[in-house]
């Protein structure tokens, strides 16, 4: 059988497609499992598609090149849009990603929520006030000493406020 060369690229390009693909979580539920298997715990972004400090979260944060080392060594990183109607499971029970987001207490965004590798959420103090989300936007310097400050396990005794104000 002879390929043309339309045809062969549209493969080449499909194959890399796939591998890329293979290469990050689907989804919520993708990336539960994938943290338990691996054992590294989850950052869930919380955003919706109208929100512009999620975009520059985007765009400052999480494509900077340090962070982006961090998150791929040390987490499963899944975006969860917060008017999704897609199916999520959590804690045994089936919701949308709405609400998801809403039992994550999400009330502006982005909002991101750590969770341990068995999903369960990570609890922390900022100004001695318990915490178990981060709402807003961090420039990518602050949000490296976050990630760094999860990684390290700091959030069991020490408040956030000390890292970052």
């Amino acid at each position: 059988m002879k390929i043309n060369q339309k045809t062969g690229f549209f493969l080449i390009m499909l194959f890399l497609f796939g591998i890329a693909a293979k290469s990050q979580t689907t989804g919520f539920n993708d990336a539960l499992k994938t943290a338990k298997d691996d054992n590294k715990r989850v950052i869930v972004d919380i955003y919706t598609d109208w929100c512009g400090w999620c975009k520059k979260m985007d765009a400052d944060a999480y494509n900077n090149k340090d962070i982006k080392e961090l998150i791929e060594d040390n987490f499963v990183f899944v975006k969860l849009n917060a008017e999704g109607s897609n199916k999520v499971k959590f804690n045994g029970k089936e919701m949308t990603e709405t609400d998801l987001a809403l039992l994550f207490q999400a009330t502006g965004y982005p909002t991101t929520v750590f969770l341990e590798p068995n999903g369960k959420i990570i609890e922390y103090k900022y100004d001695k006030q318990s915490m178990n989300n981060l709402p807003g936007y961090f420039k990518a310097s602050d949000y490296k000493k976050i990630l760094q400050f999860i990684i390290d396990g700091k959030y069991k005794d020490t408040d956030m406020s000390t890292i970052v104000n």
